[in-house]
């Protein structure tokens, strides 16, 4: 089994985010340096799990569909981290 961060080596910046979300903690590591308000899509570490948010119609979404409250609310940290 390949280690998911090194398939990121190169971009993994360690910028590690702790969300509480519906009564459960999560660990959100950024796998993307060169963040900016106006982008459409980037990738998570989401408690272990390389996942990948995408905007559509305004509101962030994790790829598969499920839990877009979520997607919004580590948005939503990661935004005011970075003050966009």
């Amino acid at each position: 089994m390949q280690d998911p961060l090194g398939l990121f080596e190169e971009h993994f910046n360690k910028q590690v985010f702790r969300i509480t979300f519906k009564f459960r903690d999560f660990q959100v590591v950024l796998l993307k340096k060169d963040l900016n308000k106006n982008m459409n899509e980037f990738q998570i570490l989401l408690d272990g799990i390389v996942q990948k948010l995408i905007k559509k119609n305004g509101k962030w979404q994790f790829e598969h569909g499920e839990d877009p409250d979520l997607a919004e609310d580590i948005w939503r940290q990661i935004a005011l981290r970075y003050r966009f």
